[in-house]
């Protein structure tokens, strides 16, 4: 009897749990995002059908509604689930691993019909972030500062700048409001130096952030230490060999090196055991910066004269073009006004056989009027017929002839409209020839200008007046310092030669104390003490995360021009694609451009003018767009599968998008169309930018290479054979050093030449 009761009970319960009305996105909504949703939603909509709300099924596809509310039986997912009527869904194979409903779930799908199909509240996801696995450390992205000096990456949630000069990690950037240290509480999805290398920007999981460059006050309590001075038989040695005067000197703390201020003005560093040369040190960090630019400059216009010398080959071609069709039609003016005299002498005679033919006509209608009777005789008709039958045939030869006039005269005025017409194309192509030749022209005098004046600057740093009187070694060797008779005090990498500090003369000197710190740092002691080479450090200056702001992860981040603007890109997953502007000195959103592409974007870069913005999504899209206006400027398709990278030339002619298919494609910004497909890669090409004012382009692959080609497809160079698939690679504007990093968590560095000269792990 307990038994009985106990069975009637649970009986009971479930009835009463079965009975319960359904949520939709509790009950329902997840067993067809796993098996439904993903081939019938916004952005895939087989079927013409969107599963992803009731209201979107009851509203239906190609075969009607999807629901009936209150009738499962005759509702078409019910059946399509069950396989009934000639329909199964999810399809077998299907590429999205879907499975069919069980019969669980489709007895919660026929209730929820039955119930009504009523629409409930979506409740937001809560995300949980989990600390990260140490084995869970891959670079998916990588920046480097316009001057090349620094390079940042993001490992896992952390970010780690390194100095390319000195080729040392010197920062481990953190938000204070962050465990354990790190920058992010995601993973870090992309980075972004402002064009002054003043700020990085980062994104990850629905936030960015902003970090300011801060040059770091050297620790109080850093010891100092003074280089030792060099045995004077090795300086002696130095000053045969190099057939110079020394002025001052002193080791590394290791003993195998010497820097020697030398009376010449230059700063050279030997290698005791040989006593050769390592390196030679001169210039500044305001003389290297106008060399970049000078640099720049030649580049620019060697790029220039480039594109304008392609335009004289467009023209000369398209004038060779004209001229053929200009002469055939001057032929067939000639050719028309040859025949049209004869053709207009035809017309008379014709004319006036036409009237002798009516003449016949009415005369002899005018004798069938006049039979008796009106019955005119057998042989008058006949005759009647016959003349008819003449002025038909008159009157199809006068229209022949006035028809050839007519076409001849029409010919002769086509063929002297061509003639007007190429013509007025070849004084525009003249005009247009000759402001291209003056271009090559400028271009030209400007390339010569910047190449002279970059000639100059090295000459007069090798005359420089200036003497060292005093020289030091950092306590790791890594940098050089030196005092200037002048007061000038400047810090040089050792690895590079590359000037990394100064600090303008304020008084002459005469002698002086160097000593250095553990940090990098120099102090120099005569008058006053001055301390210069502290390492640089960057720290939180704004975090974008407003709820509602960023749907998911922040896959692009990227500073305009004039480092005013930050644009961002993301959306939700197969869903949409937001870029978000904002200002960068009040963190305000200043455009929001939501859904401006069917799936998540990718990637960003704006026109070297900062008017447009280019981006790239997962809808195999890359679009162009006004930044003003929000308006689309460019909508450009030729990729099969995500657009990973998108780059602008330097002088924005030009516009580079790498595909997840394997290929790179460049197009024509002024024609708006596509200029090359350029192809070679085995898996996702992942990131791509321009080599500064040139026409190179590095990318990144998954096929375990960094490869440079032109946005004409000859191959540069490959960096292949990596350990691993890469996600992100960089160059300096000069070309001279190029960084990227992928899966195996190391940033790699190489020379113009792809010869390796650093590698990178987590410190």
């Amino acid at each position: 009897m307990m038994m009985k009761a106990l069975t009637l009970l649970l009986c009971a319960s479930a009835v009463s749990v079965s009975a319960a009305e359904l949520d939709f996105y509790k009950d329902v909504y997840p067993f067809l995002k796993s098996n439904c949703i993903s081939c019938h939603n916004k952005t895939t909509t087989k079927a013409d059908l969107n599963m992803e709300t009731p209201q979107l099924m009851i509203q239906g596809g190609e075969s009607g509604p999807s629901i009936v509310p209150g009738k499962s039986d005759e509702s078409l997912i019910v059946k399509a689930s069950q396989h009934k009527d000639d329909m199964e869904m999810p399809p077998p194979n299907n590429k999205s691993g879907a499975v069919n409903l069980s019969p669980a779930e489709i007895a919660v799908l026929r209730q929820w019909i039955d119930q009504g199909a009523k629409a409930s509240v979506q409740q937001e996801r809560a995300v949980v972030l989990k600390a990260f696995s140490a084995s869970v450390d891959p670079i998916y992205s990588v920046a480097m500062t316009r001057d090349g000096r620094y390079a940042a990456c993001g490992r896992s949630n952390q970010i780690f700048v390194y100095d390319l000069a000195t080729r040392q990690f010197i920062a481990q950037i953190t938000d204070p409001s962050e465990k354990n240290g790190t920058a992010h509480r995601a993973l870090v999805q992309s980075l972004s130096f402002s064009p002054d290398g003043t700020r990085l920007a980062s994104g990850s999981f629905r936030e960015v952030k902003i970090w300011k460059l801060e040059t770091a006050k050297p620790a109080a309590s850093s010891a100092k230490t003074a280089s030792a001075p060099a045995s004077a038989d090795l300086i002696k040695k130095i000053e045969t060999t190099g057939k110079m005067t020394v002025l001052s000197h002193a080791m590394s703390t290791d003993g195998k090196q010497v820097v020697t201020g030398c009376a010449d003005g230059s700063v050279r560093v030997w290698d005791v055991a040989t006593t050769k040369q390592i390196t030679e040190l001169r210039g500044s960090v305001a003389t290297n910066r106008k060399a970049a630019e000078m640099d720049w400059a030649i580049a620019e216009q060697t790029l220039e004269q480039a594109f304008q010398k392609s335009e004289v080959t467009r023209i000369e071609a398209q004038e060779k073009a004209l001229d053929v069709l200009l002469g055939k039609a001057k032929e067939a003016i000639v050719t028309m006004k040859k025949v049209l005299p004869e053709k207009q002498k035809a017309v008379p005679p014709a004319t006036e056989a036409k009237a002798a033919a009516q003449k016949t006509v009415d005369d002899i209608a005018a004798k069938v009027q006049a039979a008796p009777n009106g019955k005119p005789d057998a042989a008058l008709v006949k005759e009647h017929k016959t003349a008819q039958d003449k002025l038909i045939t008159a009157k199809t030869a006068e229209v022949s002839a006035l028809a050839a006039v007519a076409a001849a005269e029409s010919n002769v005025k086509d063929a002297e409209d061509d003639v007007k017409r190429i013509t007025d194309s070849k004084a525009a192509n003249a005009k247009t020839l000759a402001a291209v030749n003056a271009a090559m022209t400028t271009a030209k005098a400007a390339q010569d200008k910047a190449a002279a004046d970059l000639a100059a600057l090295k000459q007069s740093l090798a005359k420089t007046a200036m003497k060292p009187l005093a020289v030091s070694f950092s306590a790791d060797a890594q940098r050089v310092m030196s005092m200037f008779d002048d007061g000038t005090l400047r810090v040089w990498a050792t690895a590079t030669g590359i000037p990394i500090g100064e600090n303008v003369a304020n008084a002459a000197a005469t002698s002086t104390t160097i000593t250095s710190a553990q940090d990098g740092s120099f102090t120099v002691t005569k008058a006053a003490t001055q301390t210069i080479g502290s390492a640089p450090r960057w720290v939180l200056e704004r975090k974008i995360d407003q709820k509602g702001l960023f749907a998911d992860r922040v896959n692009a981040v990227r500073f305009s021009p004039d480092g005013k603007t930050l644009a961002t890109g993301g959306g939700e997953l197969s869903r949409s694609g937001d870029i978000i502007l904002f200002d960068v000195t009040t963190g305000k959103a200043t455009q929001t451009w939501k859904e401006k592409h069917d799936d998540v974007v990718l990637c960003l870069d704006f026109s070297p003018d900062g008017k447009l913005l280019a981006s790239g999504a997962a809808d195999k899209i890359a679009r162009v767009t006004d930044v003003v206006s929000g308006k689309q400027v460019n909508l450009l398709e030729g990729h099969t599968h995500h657009v990973m990278g998108i780059a602008f030339r330097s002088d924005g002619r030009v516009l580079a998008t790498a595909g997840a298919e394997g290929s790179v494609v460049t197009w024509n910004m002024i024609l708006g169309e596509r200029k090359k497909k350029i192809e070679g890669w085995s898996k996702e090409v992942t990131s791509l930018q321009f080599i500064g004012a040139t026409n190179q382009i590095v990318t990144s692959a998954g096929d375990n290479r960094v490869r440079i080609v032109t946005d004409d497809g000859t191959d540069v160079r490959s960096m292949a054979n990596l350990p691993d698939y890469m996600q992100a690679a960089v160059s300096a504007p000069n070309g001279s050093t190029i960084i990227a990093g992928g899966e195996d968590s190391m940033l790699r560095l190489w020379d113009s030449a792809g010869k390796e000269l650093a590698a990178f792990g987590a410190k």
